[in-house]
């Protein structure tokens, strides 16, 4: 097959698409010419007012939201550092345990510190 005969094809093709293309609008025109516009711009209508109550919504929800998870993110960055903290002792306790020896037993526990009371959120 030559170029000419392949791009003769493809054009077949494409004028086909555009007949398509055609009809599809031609039907659509004369459903405006029977008088059905009104009812189109009305459904359009519904439509338009429906998205909006839906996105304000939107907007309230996540405008309400935003502080509660900021509150959250808050609580759980205290705990975290909090448990870097404890990760840290332990590992000197065990740095310590390891080099004083299997046969060394520790005399008396660690004093217990104090926690911090963690936010709540509701």
């Amino acid at each position: 097959m030559n170029i000419t005969i392949m791009s003769q094809l493809l054009l077949a093709i494409l004028c086909g698409g555009v007949i398509v293309q055609t009809v599809r609008l031609m039907r659509r025109l004369a459903l405006v010419a029977d008088g059905r516009l009104g009812e189109a711009v009305a459904a359009l209508d519904s439509a338009t007012r429906e998205a909006r109550n839906v996105l304000s919504g939107l907007r309230q929800a996540l405008g309400g939201d935003g502080a509660a998870v900021a509150r959250e993110v808050l609580a759980a960055r205290e705990l975290s550092e909090e448990l870097r903290l404890m990760i840290g002792i332990a590992d000197a306790m065990a740095e310590r345990l390891s080099r004083a020896g299997p046969d060394a037993a520790p005399t008396e526990p660690a004093p217990k510190r104090p926690r911090k009371a963690r936010a709540t959120t509701e």
